[in-house]
């Protein structure tokens, strides 16, 4: 059964008051809130000995204890869901239930002192009490570049630990090792899951079996926080027996060298959720997840039999195909049958790092995908003409003069207004400097007399694409595509993509400008009219979809993916025409202008060029994951740029590298100038740069407040566009130089 998320964002905001946004199946919606989480931190250890004592004690003092854990949940429930919030969120479960759906609720809290905080026990009683024990709670981390999904073949791979120096209190680990056992059964006795324990206690130990890799982690044993280094950490042995503290940034290194890589990490520790209020990734199970797609944690001290009950259910369930999440409802639902009036089902954790709660790609333990609804269009016609006057001979489109009014073409999320003083921001740029002056990444000004105009795009933009006729731009973004009025600064159309948590990270207009396709983190590519944004086609990948291309004819797309596929279609009609397979993730993909070669980027540290057959015609080697390829305008060079920070120009038939670009960090996008003359690069530096394709000197600087995804040049080639994760499309004119620095 598929889930509407009901996403609940907390920031900070002015004067100590957080600002609050829903977005959910009935509508988005604001609030402004005044919390003191110190005051609620205060109560922490208060709530933890009511939570322990719940479970020993007898029914009617266990009921006592349950006021001031029920006092917080009602208090943090008000705080943030205000009249209309409370609205939203009744009107979303009950839509969701119309569709057959579960509602899940998605914290993502941005200011880093709230993450200390309870979340589990928001409580409404009008609404049935606890929230999550009705539908599944997850603490998502806004990470922008999502793991690839596990693939693999059958046995799924379940590695246990457990670590009890001598020094510490005994656990009931043969129990719990016991109740695994029983969980998984079914599918060990099928061979479609493998149980095995790291045979030792200490970080040695754990190091030498993770060579040999797993798909999920149960770690049995104490966990604490370390207030020195504001860092969780785990409790192993040292080889007398004595402890030896993990930090999670350790354990997080040592996770990143198993081949293949957990997908899942179980903590049943005391306090592998507890954090810091100071800092958003401080707890382990926080840090772990930079790593791992996602990991459950214990917010509480547990104890032993809530250990074991809970792991034996949350196994069961994912091994009956149910999704991470769910897994960790049905667990804490185990320990409220188990003794109803416990209150242990508050102490598990659930940390994600993308939205797809289903972490394994074998075809035994997950759903299969429904099936795509393609609407074929027409064959792609000539170029069609603008909506209006051309951009005209300064490039960039001049400074709108329009007032949106509430309810127009820009409301819905913010009017598609230009940020800053109108359109110019000179408050993004700090000291004067010439083009391409001062230190990479420092703030300074695109060059002399030339300003930057800024797009209010309102969330982070992953992808640009340029109308052929100059005028319209296309962005992606949080499960949103747009198109806009580079002229007037408007919205012409937008279309929501999946789900609140998938974003579009690819887009590109067809030659003629009558269609565009896009890519995302949905697994999906769609092609949409570029007229009023009416879906035509759609097709499905494996995992999420990095790059598109049109050929150049318009006939066939090109599509790059996290399932380690290269895939070409039919745009007509969407017949698969083409499927090449890479060792890891396909990042990008680009068509030759005589269309008859495609380039493939992969984190696989390579770059391959194909014929349309799928021959292998070039391979480039990398030491670094490869992020964006393209081919100059005349097919004779190709660009690459990745992780090392380095842009590489190469000879398009040889292979011989012919320039080298340092940018000083990681290089998310480039491209060649229509002309050919100019490459562009967007940075993780904050800066999107401008550079001599002969010698690589820098020409622009166009500094942003984040990183910055993704570039593209407008069709004449005399602006560039910049979109960036501080939310804003940065249009800058290209200087009319004759030579570069």
């Amino acid at each position: 059964m598929p889930a509407a998320d009901f996403v609940l964002e907390i920031s900070g905001g002015p004067g100590g008051r957080y600002a609050v946004t829903v977005s959910s199946p009935a509508g988005e919606g604001t609030a402004s809130a005044a919390l003191d989480p110190g005051a609620v931190g205060a109560r922490l250890a208060d709530l933890q000995r009511a939570v322990l004592a719940s479970s020993v004690t007898p029914r009617a003092a266990a009921l006592g204890l349950e006021r001031p854990v029920r006092d917080v949940g009602e208090q943090l429930f008000r705080t943030v869901f205000d009249g209309r919030l409370r609205a939203l969120y009744l009107a979303s479960r009950q839509r969701a239930a119309e569709h057959d759906q579960a509602l899940r609720v998605v914290l993502r809290l941005r200011a880093p002192e709230l993450a200390a905080l309870p979340w589990e026990l928001l409580h409404d009683e009008d609404l049935g009490g606890y929230l999550c024990l009705r539908q599944p709670l997850v603490r998502y981390v806004d990470l922008p570049e999502p793991l690839a999904p596990l693939r693999s073949a059958p046995p799924l791979k379940v590695l246990g630990m457990t670590a009890l120096p001598r020094s510490l209190a005994p656990l009931g680990a043969e129990s719990e090792r016991a109740a695994l056992a029983v969980a998984l059964r079914p599918l060990t006795e099928r061979g479609l899951v493998d149980l095995d324990w790291v045979a030792g206690q200490t970080a040695d130990d754990l190091s030498r079996r993770l060579l040999r890799g797993c798909h999920v982690l149960h770690f049995i044993g104490h966990g604490a926080y370390d207030p020195q280094r504001r860092e969780g950490m785990i409790t192993l042995a040292d080889a007398d027996g004595r402890e030896h503290h993990l930090h999670a940034s350790a354990l997080a290194s040592l996770l990143s060298v198993a081949r293949p890589r957990p997908q899942l990490v179980i903590l049943n520790s005391c306090q592998s959720g507890m954090g810091n209020a100071e800092d958003l990734f401080s707890s382990t199970a926080a840090v772990l997840v930079r790593t791992v797609p996602a990991i459950v944690a214990m917010q509480f001290a547990v104890t032993d039999k809530a250990a074991t009950r809970f792991a034996a259910s949350f196994y069961q369930a994912l091994a009956g195909g149910r999704t991470v999440d769910e897994a960790v409802r049905v667990g804490r639902i185990a320990l409220v049958v188990d003794k109803d009036d416990s209150l242990e089902w508050a102490t598990p954790v659930l940390y994600l790092r993308g939205g797809d709660a289903r972490l394994f790609d074998m075809p035994e333990l997950t759903a299969e995908a429904g099936p795509a609804v393609p609407q074929p269009p027409q064959p792609e016609p000539p170029p069609e003409s603008s909506p209006g006057p051309s951009s005209g001979p300064s490039g960039v489109p001049p400074r709108p003069s329009w007032d949106p009014a509430p309810g127009g073409p820009g409301a819905s999320g913010g009017p598609g207004t230009y940020g800053g003083s109108a359109y110019g921001d000179p408050g993004a740029y700090g000291r004067p400097g010439g083009p391409g002056g001062g230190t990479p990444g420092a703030a300074g000004p695109p060059g002399p007399g030339i300003t930057s105009r800024v797009l209010n795009a309102r969330q982070w933009v992953h992808a640009l694409a340029a109308h052929p006729d100059g005028r319209r731009l296309a962005t992606g973004s949080r499960n949103r595509i747009r198109v806009w009025d580079a002229l007037t600064g408007n919205r012409i159309w937008e279309q929501t993509v999946g789900g609140w948590l998938s974003s579009v990270f690819a887009a590109a207009f067809s030659p003629g400008g009558r269609r565009l396709v896009t890519g995302g983190a949905d697994n999906t590519v769609r092609i949409w009219a570029a007229s009023d944004g009416e879906e035509l086609l759609r097709l499905r990948h494996d995992h999420v979809v990095f790059g598109v291309a049109f050929s150049p004819d318009g006939f066939r797309v090109a599509s790059a993916s996290a399932d380690r596929t290269v895939r070409l279609w039919d745009s007509t009609g969407g017949d698969p025409m083409l499927r090449i397979t890479h060792d890891q993730v396909v990042t990008d993909v680009a068509f030759s202008p005589e269309g008859a070669r495609l380039a493939s980027a992969s984190a696989d540290r390579s770059v391959h060029v194909w014929s349309l057959g799928g021959d292998a015609l070039l391979r480039l080697r990398h030491d670094h994951p490869v992020k964006a390829v393209g081919f100059s305008p005349d097919g004779g060079r190709l660009v690459t740029a990745g992780d090392d920070g380095c842009v590489r120009v190469w000879d398009a038939g040889s292979g011989h590298q012919r320039l080298l670009v340092r940018h000083g960090a990681a290089v998310k996008d480039v491209a060649f100038s229509p002309d050919g003359r100019w490459l562009a690069t967007a940075s993780a530096d904050r800066t999107a740069g401008l550079w001599s394709a002969d010698d690589g000197g820098r020409v622009l600087r166009v500094q942003h407040h984040d990183t910055v995804y993704c570039v593209a040049f407008g069709p004449d080639g005399t602006w560039l566009a910049s979109g960036s994760e501080d939310k804003t499309v940065k249009l800058t004119p290209v200087p009319a130089l004759h030579h570069s620095r």
